[in-house]
């Protein structure tokens, strides 16, 4: 085969989140790839173009950059995530349990047990009644 498909899926995300998208790059060159050299690629092209975080549209820059270093952009799923409103957290169902995670950047939400606004940032959540 000229082409070794491998399908690896890369959440080009920070670390924290619900890790709602996937984007799967195709490997153009000859041989096996593994996660680790597309995970490596990506490296590569974070430093230069920036992390493409949840819910953003991968920049062209950064297809180019990924294609150069033989992964080919194919495409990216993207799973419907929501914000708790008791508790300010990324959440996404999987089969029926939501699964939560601290959201990118900065939430507000009213947590109706406590009556207050709050405002999280990561794993920090703070309420108030100002």
């Amino acid at each position: 085969m000229k082409r070794i498909i491998l399908a690896g899926a890369l959440a080009l995300s920070a670390i924290a989140g619900a890790r709602a998208d996937t984007s799967t790059y195709l490997w153009l060159g000859k041989g096996q790839r593994d996660d680790a050299q597309l995970q490596a690629a990506a490296q590569v092209c974070d430093q230069q173009y920036g992390v493409v975080e949840n819910g953003a549209i991968t920049s062209a820059p950064y297809k180019r950059c990924m294609l150069r270093l033989g992964w080919r952009y194919q495409g990216t799923v993207r799973e419907k995530t929501y914000i708790d409103p008791t508790s300010g957290m990324s959440c996404q169902n999987q089969g029926g349990v939501a699964i939560c995670d601290p959201p990118h950047g900065t939430v507000k939400y009213f947590d109706p047990d406590q009556g207050l606004w709050c405002t999280r940032t990561g794993i920090v959540s703070v309420c108030s009644n100002l």
